[in-house]
């Protein structure tokens, strides 16, 4: 069988994930080279796929460049790259498995989308909660009819107050003119599982949201710059040393790598950005934002996105005409309101054992857009860019709303559907 000829850009949390599906049917690929500017993450893809030291590139230039032979490359560098990673894969015609955001702003993303028909190559956004059991799940319990019809839904992020502090504060997604507005950079995911499950275009929403919290006015009176030099760290749920020598360790593994021993994370901590008070990092994302939406057929929804959560975790309310369904996304627990016939728990744990990540999405996803390259067979919910572009509309059209005081923006004709 020939080997599908694959590149990878960024390899980091997500870059290593798809990476390790790699690594479990070999036989199926070929990795042709590894982009990523961090020289022990470039050093470990070095190892996992045997590759020599030409087949690495610490730039996105160099590799498109060299213009090799590529089947599917699979874009996981950060947000602001996208477009122009895409674009030029692209035109060297290239299939591509693209992280979301698409890009960060909507003219990009239609631009991608277009040059994909043009040039007949697929681009599939990794919106991996579709292929997750409990969103597959809901997904079928609504096209059953077991709700009746679907009148409204309630879907929380619950980011986790600690997530929000490593990586909205601290972390990479920090800024919006990096990695675009919050909504587009954490809840595409979610816009889009309300516009699949609905499965209806939306037509006009408005939004509330604000940094509240996470800025100088809020710092405690005689803290410190750092959190180790910091005489409140004790009593402050945002010290980074309680979080990354403890609980968060594994989180701490993204930033130094293997060696998680005390003294290395340390180190780490004592002089970069995630050992910094979280009120005097130059964040501006939000921290909480809320969006309400209605879709054709007067159905309407609401997204609520809060950092101030114990845990991180996606719940969901869906109001039929003849039943609810409410979901737990990681106790895995899905609860059918039958208002005739009473209630049904559905236990997922009990369904499938393949909860890693996104709820067992990623791997679903990855190996659906293999299916797709090799046999030309579209799975049924594999999300090829067009039916993606909805999701982004709605985030833009978010923060337009949240920058303008909650004003509705109108979804236009041509962007409502794909």
């Amino acid at each position: 069988m020939k080997k599908i000829k694959v590149a990878i850009i960024g390899y980091g949390n997500r870059g290593m994930i798809y990476g390790s599906f790699i690594q479990e049917r070999m036989d199926q690929f070929q990795v042709v080279a590894v982009v990523e500017f961090i020289k022990d993450k470039l050093a470990k893809a070095k190892n996992d796929f045997n590759l020599n030291d030409n087949q690495l590139y610490q730039d996105a230039d160099a590799f498109f460049k060299d213009k090799l032979k590529v089947d599917l490359l699979i874009v996981s560098s950060m947000d602001k790259y996208h477009y122009l990673q895409t674009v030029t894969a692209l035109n060297q015609n290239m299939n591509v498995l693209l992280e979301k955001p698409i890009a960060l702003t909507l003219n990009e993303c239609n631009t991608i989308a277009d040059l994909a028909k043009q040039k007949k190559k697929y681009v599939v956004v990794c919106h991996v909660l579709r292929y997750s059991s409990f969103y597959c799940k809901i997904k079928e319990l609504i096209e059953n009819g077991r709700v009746g019809e679907v009148v409204h839904i309630n879907q929380a992020e619950n980011v986790g107050y600690w997530h929000q502090a490593h990586s909205y504060v601290r972390g990479n997604w920090r800024k919006k003119e990096e990695t675009g507005p919050m909504i587009l950079a954490k809840c595409s995911h979610d816009l889009d599982i309300l516009y699949w499950l609905i499965n209806k275009p939306c037509v006009r929403l408005s939004s509330f949201g604000s940094l509240k919290h996470f800025k100088k006015e809020n710092q405690p009176k005689g803290a410190a710059s750092r959190c180790f030099d910091c005489i409140k760290k004790e009593d402050c749920p945002f010290n980074c040393y309680n979080f990354y020598l403890k609980d968060g360790r594994e989180w701490a593994r993204q930033l130094v790598g293997d060696d998680l021993s005390d003294e290395n994370i340390k180190v780490f901590l004592k002089t970069s950005d995630y050992g910094k008070c979280v009120y005097e990092c130059d964040n501006d994302v939000v921290d909480h934002q809320v969006v309400n939406m209605e879709f054709e057929g007067n159905v309407t929804a609401s997204l609520s996105m809060e950092a101030f959560s114990r845990y991180c975790y996606r719940e969901i309310h869906v109001y039929g005409t003849k039943g609810d369904i409410t979901g737990d996304f990681e106790k895995r627990i899905i609860t059918l309101n039958d208002y005739i016939n009473g209630q049904e728990v559905i236990d997922l744990n009990e369904i499938t054992d393949d909860f890693s990540g996104h709820g067992g999405g990623d791997k679903v996803m990855f190996f659906e857009f293999v299916d797709l390259l090799v046999n030309k067979r579209k799975a049924k919910n594999l999300t090829l860019i067009e039916d993606s572009i909805m999701s982004h509309v709605m985030a833009f059209a978010s923060e337009k709303s949240r920058l303008n005081k909650g004003e509705v923006v109108e979804i236009e004709q041509k962007n409502k559907m794909a």
